[in-house]
């Protein structure tokens, strides 16, 4: 029994100095090929409109865009313009930038719904859907031009350029369709 713990332990410690041996093979082989050149960063192909056209440049812009949307979406729904009837929350606004063009690719903005049920027994039963809705986008929308058409006091109306329909109509059709529940 003690020599077969002997004969372990010395296997162990051959297996040790064999991969330590390798290691200094590879590293000295790298050594004598010279200093590695640092890998030039993939440029990105979009951004978040957030961050264009440099990390956190357009910050202030794009989320007062999307408070102001906010608003509207709210007293638009509040009185009674989105379906299904539950009540309804914007909860982020996303887009994302072409960075070739300086062209807004896709926004998705995320509404949330809740519809609360009291049951006989005292128990609520929470109905929460979340949906995904794409807005409404024509193909080579400038991030300018994309700011200035939704910089008016009812956004929801705006049809972007290209665009086959305005926010709220698109916004109404993403909402009639089943949401995840969650």
């Amino acid at each position: 029994m003690i020599l077969l713990k002997h004969l372990e332990r010395r296997s162990r410690v051959r297996i040790g100095c064999a991969v330590a041996g390798l290691l200094a093979v590879a590293a000295s082989a790298r050594a004598a090929d010279g200093p590695v050149p640092p890998v030039p960063p993939v440029a990105a192909r979009f951004v978040d409109l957030v961050d264009h056209p440099a990390p956190e440049a357009n910050w202030d812009r794009f989320y007062a865009l999307e408070d102001h949307l906010a608003r509207v979406f709210l007293k638009a729904c509040g009185g009674g313009a989105c379906l299904p009837r539950r009540f309804l929350w914007p909860m982020q606004l996303r887009c994302s930038v072409r960075v070739a063009d300086a062209t807004v690719a896709a926004c998705i903005w995320v509404i949330a719904g809740s519809d609360l049920r009291v049951r006989a027994a005292g128990s609520i039963d929470p109905d929460v859907v979340i949906w995904r809705c794409a807005l409404p986008l024509g193909t080579g929308v400038e991030v300018d031009a994309f700011h200035a058409a939704l910089a008016v006091d009812d956004p929801l109306a705006v049809r972007l350029p290209g665009a086959a329909a305005s926010l709220l109509q698109g916004l109404r059709a993403c909402l009639a369709r089943p949401g995840a529940s969650s």
